[in-house]
C-alpha cells in the first residue's frame, strides 16, 4: 500500500496560490507551507504551475488592450509606435517566465522522484522482507519432509527385518517339525514290535497259569 495516499488532500482542498503569490511569497516558501498543510508534491506541482500562468497571462492581457483605446485618442500615426513595444513586452515576458520558473518546476519534479523512488524502495524492502519469510517456511517444510522420509525408511526396514526373522523362525520352526517326524517314522516300527512281543508274551503267559491253578 503506497504510504503517499494516505496524506493526500484533494486539488480542490488547495489554498489559491495566486493570492499567496500576490501577497509576496516566494515560490520555495509556497511549496514549504503547502507542505506542512500535508499536500502531496503533484497538487503542489499543478496549483503552482497554474498560478505562474495565470500571473503571467494577466499583465499580458493589458498591452493588448492599450492599442484599442489609444486609437480614438490619438492621431494613426502615433499606433505603430505604441504597438511596437507592447510587442516586444509580450515576447519578454514569456522568456521571463520560462527562465525564473523553470528552476522552480525542476525542482518540484525532483521531489516527486524522490518521493516516489522512497515509496518504491519501501515497497521493494517489503516484498524483499515477504521472499525471505517464504524461502525460510520453504525450507522449514522441506526439512519436515526429510525427517518423515527418514521416520518412514526407518518404520520400513523395521517391519523388514521383523519379517525376515519371523520366517527365519518358521523356517527353523519347519526344519524341527522335519526331524521329528523322522524320529517318530522311526520310533513307530520299532513300538509296533515290542507291542507285538509283549502280546505274545502275554498270550504265553495265560496257559501256564490255568495249569498251575
Amino acid at each position: 500500500m503506497n504510504l503517499m495516499n494516505a496524506f493526500k488532500k484533494k486539488d480542490e482542498d488547495v489554498p489559491d496560490v495566486s493570492s499567496m503569490l500576490s501577497n509576496g511569497m516566494s515560490q520555495q516558501d509556497i511549496i514549504d507551507s503547502l507542505r506542512q498543510q500535508g499536500y502531496d508534491s503533484t497538487t503542489i506541482k499543478n496549483a503552482l504551475v497554474n498560478a505562474l500562468k495565470t500571473q503571467h497571462a494577466k499583465p499580458n492581457q493589458q498591452p493588448q488592450d492599450i492599442p484599442h483605446e489609444t486609437e480614438s485618442m490619438q492621431p494613426q500615426m502615433t499606433q505603430p509606435v505604441l504597438q511596437q513595444p507592447v510587442q516586444q513586452n509580450n515576447d519578454s515576458r514569456p522568456q521571463n517566465m520560462n527562465g525564473s520558473n523553470m528552476e522552480s518546476i525542476q525542482q518540484i519534479l525532483e521531489q516527486i522522484i524522490e518521493e516516489k523512488w522512497k515509496n518504491s524502495a519501501t515497497e521493494l524492502n517489503s516484498l524483499r522482507s515477504s521472499l525471505n519469510i517464504n524461502e525460510n517456511s520453504i525450507e522449514m517444510i522441506k526439512d519436515q519432509i526429510e525427517k518423515l522420509d527418514q521416520r518412514i525408511d526407518n518404520i520400513q526396514n523395521t517391519m523388514i527385518g521383523k519379517t525376515e526373522e519371523y520366517n527365519k523362525t518358521i523356517s527353523d520352526v519347519n526344519v524341527e517339525l522335519q526331524a521329528f517326524e523322522k524320529v517318530i517314522d522311526r520310533l513307530v516300527p520299532a513300538i509296533s514290535d515290542s507291542i507285538k512281543e509283549l502280546r505274545d508274551l502275554i498270550d504265553g503267559l495265560k496257559p501256564q497259569k490255568k495249569d498251575s491253578i
